[in-house]
C-alpha cells in the first residue's frame, strides 16, 4: 500500500444498477474517524437513485495522475449537473429543505441582527476572506433583515465569483399565485403583479417569490441552473451547498416542522356534503350497466342483471369491458365531486397554515392524490387497468351478491383513511398494493434486457473529429449528430423560450464565453451569405416545390415535335428512337442555351449546416436555430423602439452572442453518443410498469404500449406486430364525406355470429338396425333483420344464405376434426407422440418458407429475459401450446348453451340494436324496405327464382354426404334449415358449444389484414377539424384505391416492415423516432429526440431495418463484439472457421484485450517531440 486515503483525494462512487452516466460520478473524501458507513449529501441521491434504508455503494479510487485528473475534471459531481436524457437537472435539495425554503423566503420572515448574522454564518461556513452584508431591510423600531435578503442576496453575492456581475433572473415559482389568495378572489386581482408566484431577482437581490422546488429542487431554469449555466458548475455546486446549510440551520433553530391530526380535518359542513354525494353514488350503478348494454330505461333490474351475465359469460368480452367502462367514468365522477367539496376550502386550515398542504404545495414530500385518500375517499381500485374481475358466480368477493348494481362491490373505496376503511375495501386495497409490487420485480429483468442489447449494438458510435457519428469500423451513421451537431445537456439555454435569460445576464455570459476574443478570429459571412441565398431563391420561387433539372424541362419543350418526326421504331435498352434523339439533341446544345434551362430549374441551395463545418465557420447554424434569432431579435428591437430606450446592447451584438453560445453548444469529439442513446432509452423504461391494458371500449383502438412495444420496435423489429393500425385524413370535401362513409362499411369484417340472431338445435337418435345408427341434428339459423346491421356492415340477406350454403361444409369438417381429437383423449400419450412430430414438421416447413434471417424468431420473440435459453424454451413453449388445447376444448364445453342458442356474441358494435328483438315479432313483418325479397318481384320471376331456389337446395345437398335435408327461407331470407346426420361415437359432445366457437371465427365479409375502421375527428396543423380513417390491420394497397377519399400524402401505419416496403427506407425511419417517442409520450416521459434519431439511423444505415439483437449483430464487423453479446460459441465458430479478423477497435473487442477504449480522452494520441 502506497498510503491510505486522505482528504481531499478524489473516489469514484457507484451504485447498481448503473442505468445511465450519472450512475457513477466522482466525489473529493472527507476522513469520518470511526464511522462505518459512508455519508452522501442529499442532492446527489437522485442521480444515484439511492435512499437510506441500507443501500450499498461501491467505491473507486483512481490511481494514476491521469485517472485523478480526469475524475477532478470530467466526472466530478458539479459537472454531472445535466442528465444526457433530456438535458434537465439532477442534483437538487429535497424534502425539508423545500419546506426551510418556502417558509424562510415567504413574505413577513424577519430575523433580528444576531439571527441574520448567524444564518448567513451558517450557510457561508467555508468561505475565506471577507463576507459582504447587506443593509437591514427595516431600521424602526429595531433593525430587522427579511428571509429573502438572507437566502438569495447575502449567498448569492459571496458565491458568485470574483470580478462577475450577479445574476438576473425572472422566474416562476412552483407554488401557484391562487394559492395565495385568502378568502374569496375578488376579481380584479391580477396574479401577474408582485405576486409571490413571481419569482423577480436584479443584480443577486431577491426583489419578489418565494424560492420552492422550481428553484433548488431538480427542475430546469430554475435558480441553481442558471448559475450553472452562467457562472459554471464549481458556482452551482457552492449554491447547492450552502442553500442546504442555511434551510437545515433555519429548521433546527428558528422554525420546528411537524403535522397533526388538524392538518387533515374537514369541516362539518363538507363532511355533510361527501356523505350525500356518497349515498347518492351507491344508488345509480344500475345506469351505468343500462346504458353501457344499451338498454331502455324501463327495464328492470332483473332483465339488466341477466344481460350483464350474458355479457360477463360471452366469448366476446367486449360488452362486458363496456360495462367497467361506463363504471369508471360514472364513479369519477362522484370522485371528482367529492374532492371538490372537501379539498382546498373544505380544510379546516387552509394553506401556509395547514402543514401537509404546505408540503404538498412546495413539492417537499406527497401529492394531492395522498391528501384526497387521507381527508377525501379512497376512489376506485384498478387492476391492470380495468376493475377487480368478477369470479365465474357473478361477485368481485364473496361478501357481494352477484352481478351487484353498488359502485362498491367493483372496487370503488368510499372509505378513507383518516376514519377507516371496511374489510371489503380493505381487501381491494390489497390487491391493488400486491399488483404494485409484482409488477416491480417483473419489469426490472425486462427492461434490463432491452437495455443491454441496445447498448451492445450501439457501444461504438463516437463523435469524430470532423463531427460525423461513426461506428468502430469507420462506417458513417450520422454526418452530425442528431442532424444538427449540438450536445443535449448545453442546448437547455438555446430555446427560443430562454433568449430574454441571455439578453438580461449578457455582460456575464460575454465574459465567460470570451465573445472578443472569438469574433476576433472567426468570420460569419460564409454563412450569411448562404441563409441570404436560400431566403432569396425562397422569395422567387414561393409556389414551385417540385424538383426539375433542365433537361427535364428540355424534353418537355421538344417531345412533341421530335415524336411527330420520329413515329415508332425498335425500342432499345426500353428506350424509343424519339427519347434517344432527344438525348442526343441535349448533348448536342451549346453551353449559352444549356445554361438557360439549368437557370430556369436551379433548386433552392443547402442548408448552411450541410455547406460549411459549425465548428470552423462561425454562425452556420440550423434552420430552427437562426428563425428563432430572428424573431427575437426582431421582437426585441420592436420592443425598445416603442419604449423609446436605447439599450447598452446592440441587436448585432445580441446575435453574434447567440450564435457563439450555439456554436459552443455543439457535441465534442470524442462523446460516447451510442452509449448516451442506448442509456437514455433504457433508463426510462425501467418506470414504465409492464401491463399496461389500454384496452379499448367500442370507440378505441386497441394498442400495445409499455415495454412490449419497445421491444417489438426494437429488438425484434418483428415484421408482424401485435396490433397493427393506419390512419389516414379524409378529404374535406362534400364528396368525400359522403363515400368514407360506405367506404367504412366496406373495409368492417363481419363475422357470422354478429348477423346470428339464434340457432334452434334438435337432436334424435335413429336406430334402424345394428350397423344404422346415427344421430340427426335439425339445425335452423335464424338471422337479424337487414336494417339491424344496415348501418354497420357490407352484407345483405341474400349474401349471407349464399355464404351459408358453404358454411356447412365448413361446419362438417369442423366436427369432423373434432371428433378425431375425442377418439384420441383416451390415448393421450400417443397424441403427445403425433403433436411433438407435427411440431417438428411444422417449424421444417416454416423455416424453408421464410427468410434465413427469421428463422429463430420464434425463440427470440420468447421471454428474453432468459437470455439465449434455446432449447428449454422450445420445450417450454411446446409444453405449453399441448395444455393450450386441452383448455380450449373444455371452454367450448363449458358455455352451457341451451337448445335456443341466444346469440348475441359480437352485437357490442351494433348501436342501433333494440333490446328484446326476439326473432317472433320480426319473422312475421316482412319489411318493404328489403329490396331484396321475393315478395316485391313480378310472377315469371318468382317462378324463377323457386326454380334457382330448388337448384341451391340441391347443391348443398350434394356438397357432402351428411347433410339430409335443406330449405331456406325464399320470402324475406331470414332463416335457414339443415339437417345432419352423424354416426354415433364413442365420447358424445356438445354441437351447440362448437357451433357458437365456429360462428364466431368465420369470416362473411373481409378486406385482407383489416379487421375494423373507425372515423373519429382530429384537428390538422392548421387547426381546422378533418375527419381520420383509422383501420386495425393493414393494407396499404387496398386504401390506395381509393385516392379520391383520402388524403394518402398523409397516410401513416404503425407497422415499420410495411412503411419501408412501400415508401422506402427514410420514411421507416422517421416512423421508428415517431413510434418509440409515442410509447415514452404515454408515461409523460421525455427523451431528446436526437437519442432517437441516432437509435432509428443504426437500425437502418444499412439499408433495411435491422433488429437490435442477435440477428441484427451478425452484420457487425467485429468478432469480438458479437462474441461478449449472445451465443458467443456461434460466433466463435463462424469467426475461426471464416478466418475473420478483429481491428480490435470496438469498445468490447478493447475491453477483452485490455485496451484503452477508442472514445472519450482515448480518442486521441499525443504527439510528443523527443528532441
Amino acid at each position: 500500500v502506497c498510503r491510505h486515503i486522505k482528504n481531499g483525494d478524489v473516489l469514484l462512487l457507484n451504485r447498481q444498477p448503473t442505468l445511465h452516466r450519472p450512475s457513477i460520478q466522482a466525489h473529493r473524501a472527507r476522513i469520518l474517524p470511526g464511522e462505518k458507513v459512508l455519508r452522501l449529501h442529499y442532492a446527489n441521491c437522485k442521480a444515484y437513485n439511492a435512499d437510506f434504508d441500507g443501500d450499498e455503494m461501491n467505491a473507486h479510487f483512481p490511481q494514476s495522475e491521469l485517472g485523478r485528473a480526469e475524475a477532478y475534471t470530467l466526472a466530478f459531481t458539479d459537472e454531472q449537473y445535466l442528465v444526457p436524457k433530456d438535458g434537465k437537472p439532477l442534483p437538487g435539495l429535497i424534502q425539508d429543505h423545500m419546506i426551510s425554503g418556502v417558509s424562510m423566503t415567504i413574505r413577513g420572515c424577519f430575523f433580528t441582527r444576531e439571527q441574520y448574522m448567524e444564518l448567513v454564518y451558517r450557510g457561508l461556513t467555508d468561505k475565506k476572506g471577507r463576507i459582504t452584508i447587506f443593509p437591514p431591510a427595516i431600521m424602526k423600531p429595531q433593525q430587522l433583515w427579511t428571509g429573502k435578503q438572507v437566502v438569495v442576496s447575502t449567498l448569492l453575492i459571496n458565491i458568485t465569483p470574483e470580478n462577475h456581475l450577479p445574476l438576473n433572473l425572472t422566474g416562476k415559482a412552483k407554488i401557484g399565485g391562487r394559492a395565495w389568495v385568502k378568502g374569496p378572489a375578488n376579481r380584479h386581482l391580477n396574479l401577474d403583479s408582485m405576486c409571490e408566484s413571481q419569482v423577480i431577482i436584479r443584480n443577486g437581490e431577491l426583489l419578489c417569490g418565494v424560492l420552492d422546488k422550481a428553484h433548488f429542487g431538480s427542475s430546469a431554469y430554475g435558480l441553481v441552473h442558471c448559475c450553472y449555466e452562467i457562472y459554471g458548475g464549481e458556482t452551482s455546486g457552492k449554491v447547492l451547498t450552502c442553500l442546504g446549510r442555511l434551510f437545515t440551520a433555519y429548521l433546527q433553530l428558528y422554525r420546528g416542522f411537524t403535522m397533526g391530526i388538524e392538518d387533515i380535518l374537514v369541516k362539518p359542513e363538507a363532511d355533510h356534503k361527501r356523505q350525500k354525494i356518497i349515498e347518492k353514488s351507491s344508488q345509480h350503478g344500475i345506469e351505468a350497466v343500462r346504458a353501457a348494454l344499451n338498454l331502455p330505461e324501463t327495464a328492470s333490474c332483473k332483465e339488466v342483471q341477466g344481460k350483464w351475465q350474458d355479457a360477463h359469460l360471452c366469448k366476446d368480452q367486449r360488452d362486458f369491458n363496456m360495462v367497467d367502462l361506463k363504471f369508471k367514468e360514472e364513479v369519477n365522477n362522484y370522485n371528482n365531486e367529492v374532492n371538490k367539496v372537501c379539498m382546498p376550502l373544505g380544510l379546516h386550515r387552509s394553506f401556509p397554515d395547514n402543514n401537509l398542504q404546505l408540503m404538498v404545495q412546495s413539492g417537499a414530500k406527497g401529492s394531492t392524490v395522498n391528501t384526497m385518500q387521507i381527508s377525501c375517499l379512497l376512489g376506485q381500485i384498478e387492476l391492470e387497468g380495468r376493475r377487480p374481475p368478477l369470479m365465474a358466480s357473478g361477485k368481485s368477493l364473496p361478501c357481494f351478491q352477484p352481478y351487484d348494481f353498488s359502485p362498491s362491490s367493483g372496487g370503488f373505496v368510499t372509505g378513507r383513511f383518516l376514519t377507516g376503511i371496511k374489510p371489503s375495501e380493505f381487501f381491494f386495497h390489497c390487491m391493488a398494493g400486491r399488483e404494485g409490487l409484482v409488477d416491480t420485480a417483473v419489469k426490472t429483468s425486462r427492461s434490463g434486457y432491452l437495455q443491454r442489447c441496445i447498448i451492445k449494438h450501439l457501444e461504438g458510435l463516437v463523435v469524430q473529429y470532423d463531427l460525423t457519428v461513426r461506428d468502430s469500423d469507420g462506417s458513417v451513421v450520422q454526418f452530425l449528430y442528431g442532424e444538427d451537431g449540438l450536445d443535449i445537456p448545453k442546448t437547455q439555454f438555446l430555446q427560443p423560450e430562454q433568449f430574454p435569460f441571455i439578453a438580461e445576464n449578457y455582460e456575464v455570459i460575454q465574459k465567460t464565453k470570451h465573445l472578443d476574443e472569438a469574433l476576433a478570429r472567426m468570420e460569419s459571412h460564409q454563412a450569411n451569405q448562404q441563409f441570404k441565398a436560400i431566403k432569396k431563391w425562397r422569395a422567387r420561387h414561393q409556389n414551385s416545390v417540385r424538383r426539375e433539372g433542365g433537361f427535364l424541362m428540355f424534353s418537355q419543350k421538344k417531345m412533341a415535335s421530335v415524336k411527330a418526326q420520329i413515329p415508332g421504331g425498335e425500342i432499345k435498352n426500353g428506350r424509343d428512337p424519339a427519347t434517344l434523339q432527344l438525348l442526343k439533341m441535349w448533348y448536342e446544345l451549346d453551353e449559352k442555351k444549356r445554361r438557360k434551362y439549368l437557370k430556369k430549374t436551379n433548386k433552392c441551395p443547402d442548408p448552411s449546416l450541410g455547406v460549411w463545418r459549425p465548428d470552423t465557420y462561425f454562425a452556420s447554424v440550423s434552420e430552427t436555430f437562426e428563425n428563432g434569432v430572428e424573431d427575437y431579435i426582431n421582437k426585441w428591437e420592436s420592443a425598445n423602439r416603442q419604449s423609446h430606450m436605447y439599450p447598452a446592447l446592440s441587436s448585432d451584438r445580441l446575435k453574434d452572442l447567440l450564435y457563439l453560445k450555439w456554436q459552443r453548444s455543439l457535441c465534442d469529439p470524442g462523446e460516447a453518443v451510442g452509449l448516451l442513446a442506448a442509456q437514455s432509452i433504457g433508463e426510462p423504461s425501467t418506470q414504465m410498469t409492464l401491463n399496461t391494458f389500454h384496452f379499448a371500449g367500442r370507440g378505441e383502438m386497441n394498442v400495445t404500449l409499455g415495454i412490449p412495444r419497445l421491444r417489438e420496435i426494437l429488438m425484434v423489429a418483428s415484421a408482424n406486430i401485435k396490433t397493427p393500425t393506419m390512419s389516414v385524413p379524409v378529404f374535406n370535401t362534400k364528396k368525400a364525406l359522403k363515400k368514407v362513409k360506405q367506404l367504412k362499411k366496406q373495409l368492417t369484417r363481419v363475422c357470422l355470429a354478429e348477423v346470428l340472431q339464434k340457432v334452434e338445435i334438435e337432436e334424435s337418435l335413429h336406430v334402424k338396425c345394428k350397423q344404422n345408427k346415427h344421430r340427426l341434428y335439425k339445425v335452423k339459423f335464424h338471422f337479424l333483420p337487414h336494417e339491424y346491421y344496415r348501418e354497420e356492415k357490407c352484407v345483405k340477406p341474400r349474401g349471407i344464405l349464399h355464404f351459408m350454403e358453404t358454411f356447412f361444409k365448413i361446419f362438417l369438417e369442423a366436427i369432423k376434426r373434432k371428433n378425431a381429437k375425442m377418439a384420441s383423449f383416451t390415448e393421450v400419450s400417443t397424441r403427445k407422440a403425433t403433436r411433438k412430430d407435427l411440431d417438428g414438421d411444422q417449424d421444417k416447413t416454416m423455416n424453408n418458407q421464410e427468410a434465413p434471417a427469421e428463422e429463430d424468431e420464434n425463440i427470440v420473440d420468447a421471454e428474453a429475459d432468459e437470455g439465449d435459453g434455446d432449447a428449454t424454451e422450445a420445450k417450454r413453449r411446446k409444453n405449453q401450446e399441448e395444455e393450450v388445447d386441452y383448455e380450449s376444448e373444455e371452454e367450448n364445453g363449458e358455455e352451457n348453451i341451451d337448445e335456443n342458442l341466444e346469440d348475441e356474441e359480437a352485437e357490442s358494435e351494433k348501436e342501433e340494436r333494440t333490446p328484446g328483438a326476439e326473432a317472433d315479432q320480426n319473422e312475421a313483418d316482412g319489411d318493404d324496405s328489403q329490396h331484396l325479397s321475393f315478395m316485391s318481384q313480378t310472377k315469371n320471376q318468382k317462378d324463377r327464382s323457386l326454380q334457382s331456389a330448388e337448384l341451391r337446395v340441391n347443391a348443398v345437398l350434394e356438397s357432402h354426404p351428411s347433410i339430409q335435408d335443406y330449405m331456406f327461407d325464399t320470402e324475406n331470407e331470414l332463416w335457414c334449415e339443415v339437417s345432419l346426420t352423424l354416426p354415433l361415437m364413442k365420447v358424445y359432445f356438445d354441437l351447440s358449444s362448437l357451433l357458437v366457437s365456429l360462428a364466431q371465427s368465420t369470416v362473411i365479409h373481409e378486406v385482407k389484414g383489416i379487421t375494423r375502421c373507425l372515423l373519429n375527428e382530429s384537428t390538422n396543423k392548421q387547426g381546422e377539424k378533418e375527419l381520420v380513417l383509422h383501420t386495425e390491420g393493414i393494407n396499404l394497397v387496398e386504401l390506395f384505391r381509393y385516392s379520391d377519399i383520402l388524403d394518402l400524402n398523409r397516410l401513416y401505419s404503425n407497422d415499420i416492415h410495411a412503411m419501408a416496403k412501400n415508401y422506402g427506407i427514410e420514411s421507416a425511419l422517421r416512423v421508428i423516432i415517431n413510434e418509440i417517442k409515442d410509447v415514452f409520450a404515454v408515461y409523460g416521459i421525455v427523451v431528446d429526440p436526437r437519442h432517437l434519431s441516432l437509435v432509428a439511423d443504426y437500425m437502418c444505415f444499412e439499408g433495411f431495418y435491422k433488429p437490435l439483437n442477435r440477428f441484427g449483430i451478425q452484420s457487425n464487423s467485429s468478432p469480438l463484439q458479437q462474441m461478449t453479446f449472445e451465443t458467443s460459441y456461434k460466433f466463435l465458430k463462424e469467426a475461426t472457421m471464416m478466418g475473420a479478423h478483429d481491428e480490435l477497435r470496438s469498445p468490447s473487442a478493447c475491453l477483452v484485450v485490455g485496451k484503452v477504449v477508442k472514445g472519450g480522452t482515448g480518442l486521441f494520441d499525443l504527439k510528443q517531440p523527443l528532441t
